[in-house]
């Protein structure tokens, strides 16, 4: 069943910094792919976002036991959202453009609401509306040639292979998260098991397949490092300290349109930073991903799974 739900004036705010924070993280990683390995610009900053998160909540006393059957669900989080989801889209940010990636991330809230359905929670007609909308923006984003990187047109399909894989596993996590009610804690403790564990794994896989030999750092310029330390604080520290309030505190759904407006800001910032193209239909794209937003944000249920 669904049950009503208003946001209130925290969530708006906290919404609306997730939508410029991690709009913008697209662009930082595709910056980072020429300094880093994929897997370390993952793993490393995830881990140490993951660490200050751990302090934080054992110094600020938030730390509370938790039943074994929820620390699963956590560490399952962890790998899904980091491991695969984080992983998948560094990997892709050498393949195609960062504002490609972000619009297939935008395939959340539809996929929460077909997870939610298939559990027999039935969404409501505004819901199913404004995904399908929102649906409708990507696929207009996505029909532009012009927005794959030159040269990679070889590697196109294991990009789009990675990208899918990545939106799946990240709602997947979300999906289990809340049908499992495993999100009552404070978001400094869930998003510090969920981070360090994903990071912790992604680090052996990333040893075992040899990118320490392909670490210069005392090569890498001032800027990079800069942007490294933005995407470890902002984008992984702050980032998943919003994501994790917002978890708690709102439906899935409304959550996930963060996904439906990161293309528009990804789009943006790489046509002003990396002179990426932006395509005068992009306008016209962003109606309806934002009318998707607007429709899912104003929708007064909120899913509700039956212990």
């Amino acid at each position: 069943m669904e049950k009503k739900n208003d946001m209130s004036l925290p969530s708006i705010i906290a919404l609306g910094v997730l939508y410029l924070i991690w709009g913008s993280t697209f662009l930082s990683v595709r910056i980072l792919i020429d300094y880093f390995p994929p897997l370390f610009i993952s793993y490393g900053r995830n881990f140490t976002a993951g660490f200050l998160l751990f302090l934080w909540s054992i110094l600020g006393k938030h730390w509370v036991k938790m039943p074994i059957k929820h620390l699963k669900v956590h560490i399952m989080a962890g790998i899904l959202f980091i491991t695969i989801n984080n992983a998948s889209l560094a990997i892709a940010s050498a393949i195609v453009p960062s504002g490609f990636s972000a619009v297939f991330m935008a395939l959340g809230p539809l996929l929460l609401v077909i997870f939610f359905w298939m559990e027999g929670v039935k969404p409501s007609v505004k819901k199913i509306m404004a995904t399908l909308l929102g649906l409708i923006g990507i696929v207009i984003m996505s029909s532009q040639k012009g927005l794959s990187i030159p040269g990679k047109s070889d590697q196109f399909f294991t990009g789009i292979g990675l990208l899918i894989g990545a939106a799946f596993a990240w709602n997947i996590a979300v999906f289990r998260v809340q049908s499992t009610k495993a999100n009552s804690y404070h978001f400094t403790q869930v998003c510090a098991i969920q981070m360090i564990t994903g990071s912790v794994l992604l680090m052996i896989i990333s040893t075992l397949k040899g990118d320490l030999a392909l670490l210069h750092l005392a090569v890498v310029p001032f800027k990079a490092w800069a942007v490294f330390l933005y995407l470890t604080l902002i984008g992984s520290l702050a980032g998943f300290s919003i994501f994790g309030y917002l978890s708690k505190e709102c439906d899935a759904a409304v959550v996930a349109t963060f996904t439906y407006v990161n293309p528009v800001v990804a789009l943006i910032l790489g046509n002003i930073v990396l002179g990426e193209e932006l395509h005068p239909i992009l306008l016209f794209a962003s109606f309806f991903i934002l009318l998707a937003v607007v429709l899912i944000t104003t929708d007064k249920t909120k899913f509700v799974i039956k212990s």
